[in-house]
């Protein structure tokens, strides 16, 4: 659903503020993935040991590999965006590292509790609307890129749906095999946030190069503009996150 609703929304609007709007989102869901790894384990300081060590070299190899793997990344680019799924499927695998982990602590929870009901054993509607939401607003990251790099070049409306499915289930996947592992396997989740978080970094420097390379001369007020979508992004995730609070 997020991918669909910002692929319609970005057609009828510039891609820069649907890039800035998607940024307001990463800003909160950062905050979010690196939680999970406990800051990269700072509150340790010299003395983490070898668990340290790893999520730091995790978090390391999640940036290398991304920038590694988008090789035009600082190419010198035209007026016109070069068509291409490889950014906006770049950007969905990025994202999709951090489900992995949450889906390791859903896959954990839901081993170890008696409950009879999924939502109570998780907090109750709230925190599993909370949840929805979350997996309806991360996404839109990966969307906010398909609109500039694809858009509508990719032939008819069969074809962009193939390519949001696909998109979907690049994000989607890795949270499945996280609480599909986890149910079964105990382990720390906290490695696989400190990928995410580095992974995450490749989509945030692609939304905000999208914010900036928009061909056009800007208006007087763009800069309103792009401020106010990037905050009514994070607004939402925000409002989102209220509920499992």
């Amino acid at each position: 659903m997020g991918v669909s609703l910002i692929f319609i929304v970005g057609r009828r609007t510039s891609p820069r503020l649907v890039a800035a709007f998607a940024l307001g989102i990463f800003f909160w869901f950062f905050v979010d993935t690196i939680e999970g790894s406990s800051d990269l384990d700072v509150g340790a300081g010299f003395a983490g040991g070898i668990d340290q060590v790893v999520m730091v070299v995790l978090f390391v190899a999640g940036i290398l590999v991304f920038f590694a793997l988008d090789k035009g990344f600082f190419s010198e680019e035209g007026g016109a965006p070069t068509v291409g799924l490889t950014v906006p499927l770049l950007a969905a695998l990025a994202i999709g590292f951090h489900g992995f982990g949450e889906g390791t602590a859903f896959g954990s929870t839901a081993a170890l509790t008696s409950s009879s009901s999924i939502m109570d054993a998780f907090g109750g509607v709230a925190a599993g609307a909370a949840y929805a939401l979350h997996k309806m607003f991360e996404p839109m990251m990966a969307g906010a890129l398909y609109v500039t790099w694809v858009g509508d070049s990719r032939g008819g409306a069969a074809t962009r749906a193939k390519d949001i499915l696909l998109l979907t289930s690049l994000f989607v996947l890795p949270s499945i095999l996280g609480a599909a592992t986890g149910y079964f396997i105990s382990y720390d989740a906290t490695y696989f946030f400190a990928l995410g978080t580095g992974t995450a970094i490749y989509t945030a420097f692609r939304l905000a190069k999208q914010v900036f390379r928009t061909p056009g001369r800007p208006r007087s007020a763009e800069s309103l503009k792009v401020a106010v979508a990037v905050m009514i992004g994070f607004i939402l995730i925000y409002l989102a996150a209220l509920l499992h609070s």
